[in-house]
């Protein structure tokens, strides 16, 4: 590839090379031979082949998760879950060491104690990422001293749920506790919220996840603000059942 001066009208090939404008400046490169035949055959874009075939894999299994937790993921910053979640699971897919390249599964996976500590303090809205300590013993401990209560916004609602997935079966049961709610001006320094226990028809990955949503006390009843971009949902602890 070289920097090239033209003038005027020029061709868009040349032999083996071809010219083209980019970020202002002409260049010209020899032709990459790229085909589709090519990227379904060829042995140089075995690599492509792997990552592409475990990406569909990936995506595919997101999209049956971010279903079954619809009710729970915020409205608002749908693209930066998609995708942070879908990131998220393309690097805990590398722990299945036991599998080529390609066919590397999260089923596989998740059966090791590096994948679970990797979702363990996920948050699945990335934009409310805040630094939020939890910890688990007869109820779920959440230090709410970082929380920031977002404009119109007079009341925060907590929510445990119980969300056990079979990443083999894509079968999938969410259990959730009553919702909590704390006042803007008495919000304590630190939440109690009970643990919810999983599912017994169900086996797989038990998630236990943390919902965290502001909302407005008016009319007498707690409105949801409209923005729900500021919702936490975060993954507390992940473990077999």
């Amino acid at each position: 590839m070289a920097l090239i001066e033209v003038e005027g009208n020029y061709p868009k090939r040349i032999g083996n090379y071809v010219i083209y404008e980019s970020r202002g400046q002409m260049i010209i490169r020899s032709i990459s031979g790229f085909t589709t035949k090519g990227l379904k055959s060829a042995k140089k874009y075995e690599r492509c082949r792997e990552n592409a075939t475990e990406f569909g894999k990936v995506s595919s299994l997101c999209k049956v998760i971010r279903m079954c937790l619809k009710g729970i993921l915020p409205k608002q910053n749908n693209l930066a879950v998609v995708n942070s979640l879908t990131k998220k699971m393309r690097t805990v897919m590398t722990c299945d060491s036991t599998s080529e390249r390609g066919k590397r599964t999260l089923a596989i996976a998740l059966q090791t104690i590096e994948a679970k500590k990797m979702l363990e303090g996920y948050y699945f809205n990335p934009v409310a990422a805040i630094d939020l300590h939890c910890s688990i013993s007869d109820c779920l401990e959440v230090n709410a001293t970082s929380l920031t209560f977002p404009k119109k916004a007079n009341y925060l609602g907590a929510k445990v749920h119980c969300f056990t997935f079979n990443f083999t079966t894509q079968e999938a049961q969410l259990t959730s506790s009553a919702i909590c709610f704390y006042g803007k001006k008495h919000l304590p320094d630190y939440l109690h919220l009970p643990i919810v226990a999983h599912a017994t028809k169900s086996t797989g990955i038990v998630f236990t996840i943390l919902e965290l949503g502001f909302f407005s006390y008016t009319g007498g009843a707690f409105v949801p603000v409209a923005d729900d971009s500021s919702k936490v949902v975060k993954v507390v602890d992940v473990a077999t059942d």
